[in-house]
């Protein structure tokens, strides 16, 4: 690796002065996917990351969050700081936001939404391969009988891409840049905590930035251009920091920065039938394809416009002993740190990790036990809520910054909409007369009501008036600042929210690489 690197915690200089085209304030999944682009295309870049080497969740990093009304967990257990962000400890599982999405009988995001689902089309393949798949962009289901179910049900089956575990936290990217590339700089353990702008030709200008460690080393960063991909929290907490950073409002002071913020509800909504399980597992199974795992989602096809945009997929709950010391192995080396595998545990997982080796390599599919118990899991949106917000508190944490207060909550009708949701579906799945379902009540499966972890429209994309960003990402008011986070959503949809922001921060990339060119041509 030829990039410069620095733990501004350990310099042995109090304040660090860099200058550079373009600086990325957050070292996640987008942030190292867009370092890595810009840098490889000569555009100098630094790379700003609050946390470390080895990735920790954000009480660790003494980050704290207080809450107004329920404990939202996407705050804290779904938060982590350092070099591949939450990426060092995620499922990895790629969907693309599709046609299912857009809903013409929306007015306030038909456009977004339709903007949103061509720039994924549109560079898919294009990710998917510098993510190291290079089979094409197709999420569908190619078997007879699945596509006979489909038709019969009218539920259209998709499969989702899973990268490997070794592909999973997305700091391997850094390592495969051109050995020539001397154009990224990163910071660790800089935490982002001033602002200076300059307002000109009726838009503002951040000039510089500046950022600290907790022992008060700093580094001080001149760009042309800013990208905050700091996730959809703390991307958030950033903008509304940037505007206590100056008398005047700083971003269009109607924006809904820090407002909407949802996610997916998580929900078990019925339990495989005893019956049932076998036929489950042999036309369900995740399966492998190119050394990449890929797993099923359904997705109702003649949903009502009028409730949440949802879908389903089977949860197995594998506990053998086999699994379970593959699983803990494996996501200790996700996250970079050594397994804390007790001895007894090998030698009681050994031959079930055998046994995972067998199918997984001569078979191709994951060995799943014929007892697995399986549930069929529901993902549904929230409707968009602007009381369910982020704004900063009045404690300042290690870093001289005001805390998050966050204010969010499970609506009933978010909860009445599931239910719906839940009911029509299973009405549907009922037709299909070769898999049982035993449904659960509303009492069994609001004892764990939530675990996504895709909090969306803290910094919404769009033309109205409390929009944040426009549909290039750059933040309405400001010339040379653009916010590539999840918060961008206007809500979660019908897939997992991070192959859908680096599709648009592959769009980003191409925008600012075009932009040097054309100057240059110029």
């Amino acid at each position: 690796m030829k990039f410069k690197y620095f733990d501004l915690f350990t310099s042995k200089n109090d304040l660090i002065f860099r200058e550079c085209e373009v600086c990325i304030i957050g070292a996640g999944a987008v942030g190292i996917y867009l370092a890595s682009e810009l840098s490889s295309q000569g555009i100098s870049t630094v790379l700003l990351e609050a946390g470390g080497m080895e990735c920790i969740n954000s009480t660790d990093m003494n980050f704290d969050v207080s809450f107004e009304d329920e404990l939202y967990s996407g705050a804290t257990k779904g938060r982590y700081f350092g070099l591949g962000g939450t990426t060092s400890h995620w499922g990895g599982v790629l969907m693309p936001h599709t046609g299912h999405d857009i809903r013409k009988m929306d007015e306030n995001t038909f456009d977004v939404w339709q903007h949103v689902v061509d720039i994924v089309s549109s560079n898919s393949e294009s990710v998917l391969k510098k993510l190291g798949w290079n089979e094409g962009a197709d999420f569908s289901v190619k078997n007879g009988q699945l596509n006979k179910i489909q038709k019969n049900t009218k539920i259209s089956f998709m499969l989702d891409l899973i990268l490997p575990f070794r592909k999973k936290n997305l700091a391997h990217l850094l390592k495969r840049l051109p050995k020539n590339n001397s154009k990224l700089t990163i910071f660790i353990n800089s935490v982002v905590y001033d602002w200076e702008s300059l307002l000109a030709n009726h838009e503002e200008s951040i000039q510089t930035i500046k950022a600290k460690s907790r022992n008060n080393k700093m580094v001080e960063i001149k760009a042309d251009k800013f990208i905050i991909s700091a996730g959809a929290i703390e991307s958030a907490r950033i903008l509304l920091e940037l505007n206590q950073s100056s008398e005047r409002s700083i971003i269009k002071h109607t924006a809904a920065v820090g407002c909407y913020l949802t996610d997916h509800i998580s929900l078990p909504v019925a339990n495989v039938n005893k019956a049932s399980v076998s036929r489950v597992i042999q036309y369900f199974s995740p399966y492998f394809s190119s050394g990449w795992m890929r797993s099923f989602r359904f997705i109702d096809d003649t949903f009502d416009y009028k409730i949440q945009r949802s879908f389903f997929h089977f949860i197995f709950e594998n506990d053998s002993p086999g699994f379970s010391l593959a699983k803990d192995l494996l996501t200790s080396f996700q996250a970079g740190k050594l397994p804390k595998t007790k001895l007894v545990e090998l030698f009681r997982g050994v031959f079930g990790l055998v046994q995972l080796g067998i199918y997984r390599y001569i078979y191709s599919v994951l060995y799943i036990p014929k007892n697995t118990k399986i549930h069929l899991q529901l993902d549904v949106e929230q409707y968009p809520n602007k009381e369910n917000c982020i704004t900063l508190g009045d404690k300042l944490d290690d870093y001289g910054r005001q805390n998050i207060k966050i204010k969010w909550h499970i609506s009933d009708k978010d909860v009445s909409g599931a239910n719906l949701i839940s009911k029509n579906f299973i009405e549907k799945w009922s037709l299909y007369e070769g898999i049982e379902l035993d449904i659960l009540t509303d009492n069994q499966y609001l004892t764990k009501p939530y675990d996504a972890y895709h909090p969306v429209g803290t910094c919404q994309m769009g033309k109205c008036e409390e929009s944040v960003v426009d549909e290039n990402l750059k933040v309405w008011g400001v010339e040379n600042l653009w916010v590539a986070s999840t918060g961008v959503l206007p809500s979660a949809g019908t897939a997992n929210p991070t192959f859908t922001i680096l599709c648009l921060a592959e769009r980003l990339s191409g925008q600012i690489i075009n932009m040097k060119r054309y100057k240059i041509d110029k």
